[in-house]
């Protein structure tokens, strides 16, 4: 398996695009639509990339970075936004969140940076 990769959107059409295309590429991927579910998860798998929509219902909340960070702390948090200029960015920037992409994201920007932070990982 390529990674473990975790899609907290509360739109499912795009977290089933996302799903897709990672999945097509061999990663395993699980799928949240509330931010608020992720406690559920912690423990259960060791996530590599961590995938957090800005409008989805408890990701704006920053504790919860704190949270993924000490449960995940070798985890790549990448925001997903559809606002520019969204303070949320920032917050997450300076909380240990690695990127950023936007809706509607573009796959071949996706796959790039997937690609760039998993052969890194050294454990």
């Amino acid at each position: 398996m390529a990674g473990k990769i975790l899609i907290v959107d509360q739109n499912p059409n795009y977290s089933d695009i996302l799903r897709a295309l990672l999945e097509k590429r061999g990663y395993a991927v699980t799928v949240l639509d509330d931010g608020h579910q992720i406690n559920t998860v912690f423990g259960a798998a060791n996530f590599d990339i961590i995938f957090l929509d800005s409008e989805t219902g408890g990701i704006r909340d920053k504790v919860l970075f704190a949270e993924i960070k000490k449960e995940y702390p070798h985890s790549y948090i990448i925001i997903i936004t559809s606002k520019r200029g969204n303070g949320l960015i920032k917050d997450a920037m300076d909380a240990g969140a690695y990127g950023c992409i936007g809706k509607p994201f573009n796959p071949d920007e996706v796959l790039t940076m997937v690609h760039q932070l998993l052969p890194i990982r050294k454990d």
